[in-house]
């Protein structure tokens, strides 16, 4: 494909299945922009691509390409990795074969691009025929643009939606090799953290989450040694240490939250908790907190308390008990920090907690509205930046 034939964006679909809704996918795909806008690269990973193709039989075939590589690697890295790299169009992006996009997507996001002078569009969330998934935590009385401190983009590492391809080879970005879960995890962080324009608008068409997998990878209790690979290859390599003090305290605060409280939280007081899962947690809490030992204070109450235990447990009985007091506590002990001076904190849950309530009334009040009146409140020409 030629520069004067290249589409405006591609979206690069990884299948390690044959079984996937992948012609589901791609029809979304090409019905989310006009016609020539768009195209569909499709990367088989480890599988037999004839099934693939008949699948898409009958799909335009200047719109849609499959790709295929053999590594024998049990990671949705390779196949993203090697997708970006045969990648054509200026704006890009990845998708999962059980996901789809609404309707006129890619032309809203490129439109969102255009008009605020974005080199990356944040993919507004939705589980399909849904409800809004509330990530980014994003100030709702703001811009078009995000910062990624002050709108919390730490909180969606999954690089959704579009950005620059020339962004890749000038940022150092690729998903993390190996990784069976959480190779985006850098990716995203580094291309929030980046210094480019972001724009997400959050009342635009979306990225629907699909649910056709009883159960992924994401959601499977792994041993904690290999849940944490991506945050001991985020947290040891040079990138996090390098960031300004309130960037890296910004995410060190959302691993510790979303990575190593929820897994222990997840797994409860009803779990073993084998001396080796225990050793993990010690280990990753102690990366973290060394380099940003103040982030631990942004959290709740409970939430900091069972940190430090865990840090500290010696025995599965410790950290069982640790377990028991957390969820014992109510939903306001849960929202507020041990120093009443935190809470006013970016990070801190009240403050993250109160806008998430305020996004969720916005989002129904908008839902209401007629398809032209939302599309005009989230127009990039209608909201000016105020980021």
């Amino acid at each position: 494909m030629t520069d004067r034939q290249a589409p405006a964006a591609e979206l690069i679909i990884a299948v390690h299945s044959s079984d996937r809704p992948l012609r589901r996918a791609v029809e979304s795909v090409l019905a989310a922009a006009t016609p020539g806008r768009v195209l569909a690269t499709v990367v088989c990973h480890n599988i037999d691509p004839a099934p693939l193709h008949d699948a898409l039989a009958g799909l335009p075939a200047e719109q849609v390409r499959v790709l295929a590589l053999a590594d024998g690697i049990r990671s949705p890295a390779g196949p993203f990795n090697y997708g970006l790299e045969h990648a054509v169009a200026r704006f890009v992006g990845i998708m999962g074969s059980d996901d789809t996009l609404e309707v006129g997507a890619v032309d809203a996001w490129l439109a969102t691009a255009e008009g605020a002078g974005a080199a990356v569009v944040m993919a507004p969330l939705r589980l399909r025929g849904g409800r809004r998934i509330l990530t980014p935590r994003a100030r709702v009385l703001r811009g078009m643009l995000v910062a990624p401190v002050r709108d919390r983009l730490a909180y969606r590492t999954a690089p959704l939606g579009l950005f620059r391809r020339d962004l890749l080879a000038k940022h150092g970005l690729a998903l993390t090799p190996g990784l069976r879960t959480g190779e985006d995890l850098e990716f995203g962080l580094k291309l929030w953290f980046s210094g480019e324009r972001i724009a997400y608008p959050a009342q635009g068409p979306a990225y629907e989450v699909g649910n056709d997998v009883a159960e992924r990878v994401t959601s499977a209790v792994l041993p904690l040694a290999e849940q944490f690979r991506d945050v001991r290859s985020l947290v040891a390599g040079t990138w996090f240490a390098a960031l300004p003090e309130r960037k890296r305290a910004a995410v060190a605060v959302k691993i510790l939250r979303g990575h190593v409280i929820s897994a222990a939280v997840r797994r409860g007081s009803d779990f073993s908790w084998p001396a080796a899962d225990r050793r993990e947690l010690n280990h990753v809490i102690e990366l973290v907190t060394g380099l940003a030992p103040a982030a631990p204070k942004v959290l709740s109450a409970p939430d900091e308390r069972l940190l430090l235990e865990l840090r500290d447990a010696g025995s599965a009985e410790a950290v069982k008990e640790s377990l028991r007091r957390r969820e014992a506590a109510n939903a306001l002990r849960r929202s507020l920090t041990l120093r009443w001076q935190d809470n006013f904190r970016v990070e801190a849950p009240l403050r993250s907690n109160l806008n998430s309530l305020l996004a969720a009334g916005t989002d129904t009040v908008l839902s209401a509205l007629p398809p032209a009146a939302r599309r005009r409140e989230s127009s990039p020409q209608r909201r000016k930046d105020a980021a």
